[in-house]
């Protein structure tokens, strides 16, 4: 860390930052960690954000500019609460498609428009309190596990690219996907019209798997849409209810 262009107060303050570990950091840390008074804490933390070496993520916590890369999935789910990492962020971070995404996309239970942090946008998708499951906190962060990111996605596939991208996610990840874990969650999901675009999607991906059957028997008692986003016209899956308004391309997805 470079603290040529910063005063002796400036520098100790980040000098505490960085030896302390924080990823985001409030007056209180600093007092706590320097006993200085809040007058002199407010006053250096103004002078680091004009300077730019300092941001505000929200009110009464900050970062330091230069790790707000590095850290945006901790510093996200450490600023939202409660919340985890899901979609195309997800899917990204684990390595089920080729997309780098730059913004971050959350799952809580509350409502919460679109916030900015540095460079990043962060957007927040609501979901009821009996879909809020699924998550573990790694590396610093919350995210989704591979299989309920896939199951979230598949309920939007508008945020993960559309229902072709979704498609090659499921397929590039399959081979290391616990089956019986994303039924389940499919299943405690409490949407039918996912169980049977899941299984349409699985077996015309000729994904091979023992729990097709657990998803026959959850499947939706009316047709419904693969591609909730288009219209209701094409041919009909009837093993699965499922109208076929998106023709999945095997070949134009891998």
């Amino acid at each position: 860390m470079n603290y040529s262009s910063v005063s002796s107060n400036e520098a100790f303050m980040l000098s505490l930052v960085k030896k302390g570990g924080f990823t985001t950091f409030g007056v209180s840390d600093i007092a706590h960690l320097s006993g200085w008074d809040r007058s002199r804490i407010h006053n250096t933390l103004a002078s680091l954000l004009r300077k730019g070496t300092v941001i505000r993520v929200r009110r009464g916590r900050y970062a330091l500019t230069e790790n707000i890369t590095e850290n945006i999935l901790q510093i996200s789910t450490d600023l939202i609460k409660p919340s985890y990492i899901s979609f195309w962020t997800a899917l990204s971070h684990y390595g089920f498609t080729e997309q780098q995404v730059r913004n971050v996309q959350l799952v809580s239970t509350k409502q919460i428009g679109k916030i900015t942090i540095g460079d990043y946008g962060v957007e927040i998708i609501t979901l009821k309190s009996s879909r809020f499951f699924g998550y573990v906190r790694t590396e610093g962060f919350v995210i989704a596990e591979p299989e309920k990111a896939l199951i979230d996605s598949l309920f939007r596939p508008d945020l993960c690219g559309g229902l072709d991208e979704f498609a090659k996610c499921l397929e590039y990840a399959w081979i290391g996907l616990e089956e019986s874990k994303l039924v389940q969650y499919a299943i405690g999901f409490d949407n039918k019209s996912l169980i049977s675009r899941l299984g349409h999607l699985i077996e015309t991906l000729e994904l091979e798997t023992r729990e097709i059957d657990r998803l026959l028997s959850e499947r939706s008692r009316s047709y419904v849409s693969l591609d909730p986003e288009a219209k209701r016209l094409g041919e009909y899956d009837r093993r699965w209810r499922v109208i076929v308004n998106h023709k999945i391309d095997r070949e134009r997805i891998r």
